[in-house]
């Protein structure tokens, strides 16, 4: 990766829109080269996908909560893996060292909601403690991609 791949990696971070025109452009290459850089951005998977951001709270999911999870040692991990999967209201999970296993990222309609969920994770899920934060804002530009390493 060179200084030219970083380019064109920092202004898709920005605007994962832009055009190859606009990229090209961006990076004093052309088209095609362009176009062939950024192909091979993403077989090498570099680049995993481009996606649409959308605002939780007008999608009906203003809660957002911080819970750390820990199992009991009877509990296997990819049980808890697949289950996180399946609910939607999981917007992102991180296996942990230290006293908690787990820490997931809730999107919830309602705070009712996320104690459902409490609950569920440990009557169904056998979660042993969650500690659970809810999240008064987020710190403008975060959540942000990890860029290149120079």
């Amino acid at each position: 990766m060179d200084v030219i791949d970083r380019k064109i990696i920092q202004a898709l971070v920005g605007d994962g829109r832009l055009t190859v025109t606009e990229l090209s452009d961006l990076a004093n290459l052309s088209l095609s080269a362009t176009s062939q850089r950024l192909r091979r951005l993403v077989d090498d998977g570099v680049i995993e996908g481009f996606t649409a951001l959308l605002d939780p709270t007008a999608v009906g999911r203003p809660i957002d909560a911080l819970v750390d999870v820990r199992l009991p040692s009877s509990v296997l991990f990819i049980g808890l893996d697949d289950e996180l999967l399946a609910l939607p209201e999981v917007v992102d999970a991180v296996h942990l060292t230290g006293r908690f296993d787990y820490q997931v990222r809730l999107r919830c309609r309602t705070i009712d909601d996320l104690d459902d969920i409490l609950r569920g994770f440990k009557e169904r899920l056998g979660v042993e403690e969650t500690s659970t934060r809810v999240v008064l804002s987020t710190v403008t530009g975060f959540p942000r991609q990890a860029l290149p390493a120079p």
